[in-house]
């Protein structure tokens, strides 16, 4: 398991910070979520794939990223709202850009995914949100955020008299 300069695992790259890998997109500040998702994959190197599944797919998580060889996937339950899927794929986007390794705890938690399909699959990475709030995850959350601010719709400005009486 390889540790960054600031003691999260990931990359050994000093770049690696919340702030310099959404920086290193190079975003305007409003985007649609398809032109974000271009733009992970292009820093990525490989397609990502989004998918909502039923939550027993991924039991007790609300995302999970799972990296092959020439593809990642984030799946979502898609029971959760679409303003939280979107969180959860921004979090997963977020292990994504800062080339966390994997978490601690998935394999103990799901075993039979690492021992079974992720083999068979061809798995090289497999990261879930954790129940500890660690280094790794609250960067990944961090990104999240700043992905978020970007994203998100913003309230056209009042173009009327009457309009900005309201706000």
């Amino acid at each position: 398991m390889r540790k960054t300069w600031d003691g999260v695992r990931g990359s050994s790259i000093p770049h690696r910070t919340p702030q310099a890998v959404v920086a290193q997109l190079e975003l305007t500040s409003q985007i649609s979520f398809d032109v974000l998702l271009r733009s992970v994959e292009a820093a990525h190197g490989k397609p990502i794939a989004v998918r909502s599944v039923p939550g027993s797919t991924i039991p007790g998580l609300s995302g999970l990223w799972l990296e092959t060889e020439f593809k990642s996937h984030i799946l979502v339950p898609q029971d959760h709202s679409e303003l939280h899927r979107r969180h959860v794929i921004c979090h997963e986007l977020g292990h994504i850009l800062l080339q966390h390794e994997g978490c601690d705890g998935l394999a103990a938690s799901m075993p039979s995914v690492f021992n079974h399909v992720g083999q068979r699959k061809g798995i090289k990475r497999m990261l879930a949100r954790s129940p500890q709030w660690n280094d790794v995850e609250k960067a990944a959350e961090e990104v999240a955020y700043l992905l978020s601010r970007i994203v998100l719709d913003k309230p056209t400005a009042p173009t009327s008299d009457f309009e900005k009486v309201f706000g």
